[in-house]
């Protein structure tokens, strides 16, 4: 009898499953869509037609999520601002919008690695996620608020909404998974509930590779900020500020682009119901307490 050894193939690199599963669930997103896309096609009632079209459009969005967080192809540096600026303007498309929960976003530009910005990012989809399935608004307008900053090379990002819990819920996975990607940073996650609030807080501290490149930016930011620009002419010096890249100075549309000075808040879905006193500003002035409360997401 032959003893030949078997050859056992070699373990997947995590990167490669995760990248299989991403493909794999684009593939199915896609064949959803197109099996409902036919569907509406042979549809002869109006009503069916428009019904079937509108889940078209969702799981178009749902997919446009799942191509957001798919995983980095390379570790360069990517501004986290406008990373998750774009995924909160598809989460809200696809899961926000259709329930009339509004989303607001608010960040610095701030250079992160590829792979750590993407854990950042699957964090805050899955703390979004619980606040729409979640909170219980009681006929108020649905409000989430995120704002991200950095403050002595140490990350902080608070996600709060108006909502409250329906019920004192047990901890589950999702809060988990949130937890493991956080602490995967070298950080921690905080969070704390009230009777018409919910607040998470996530914390933690840059690499030496994205402290060097957002000491460029803030020194970018400064150097800019106090350089004028004199013309002279025969009659008479005048002094003004130089344009920002799209021509126009700055003071007058935020500040320039790819600085590293605070922006407004970014807004997404429909247009705010509340007046200029947020009703979240006093959550997003305070941190979360660390709250032994039992929640189930």
């Amino acid at each position: 009898m032959n003893n030949t050894a078997v050859a056992h193939p070699p373990d997947l690199n995590e990167r490669i499953l995760v990248r299989e599963l991403t493909h794999r669930i684009n593939n199915q997103l896609t064949s959803a869509i197109n099996v409902v896309t036919a569907a509406a096609v042979r549809a002869d009632q109006p009503e069916a037609k428009v019904a079937l079209g509108t889940v078209v459009e969702l799981l178009q969005e749902q997919a446009n999520v799942h191509r957001v967080l798919a995983i980095p192809e390379d570790d360069a540096l990517v501004d986290a601002a406008q990373y998750l600026r774009r995924l909160c303007l598809t989460i809200t498309r696809s899961s926000l919008e259709p329930i009339g929960i509004h989303l607001s976003f608010q960040a610095d530009t701030l250079p992160l690695e590829a792979e750590r910005c993407w854990r950042l990012g699957m964090a805050i989809h899955e703390l979004l996620t619980n606040s729409a399935r979640h909170a219980c608004f009681d006929g108020r307008a649905g409000e989430i608020k995120i704002k991200l900053s950095l403050r002595d090379q140490v990350v902080n990002c608070i996600i709060a909404d108006n909502g409250s819990l329906s019920g004192r819920l047990k901890p589950a996975r999702g809060l988990g998974i949130v937890r493991d990607l956080i602490e995967s940073l070298g950080g921690r996650l905080e969070y704390g509930f009230g009777p018409e609030y919910s607040s998470f807080l996530l914390v933690f501290l840059l690499t030496e590779r994205e402290r060097r490149a957002n000491r460029a930016v803030a020194s970018r930011r400064t150097s800019t900020r106090r350089r004028p620009k004199t013309i002279s002419s025969p009659k008479q010096t005048t002094t003004r500020q130089l344009p920002n890249a799209a021509g126009t100075p700055r003071g007058l549309h935020g500040p320039t682009p790819g600085s590293n000075a605070p922006e407004e808040a970014h807004p997404f879905g429909a247009d705010r119901t509340t007046d200029e006193a947020d009703v979240l500003a006093p959550l997003l002035a305070r941190p979360a307490s660390n709250s032994k409360g039992e929640m189930e997401c």
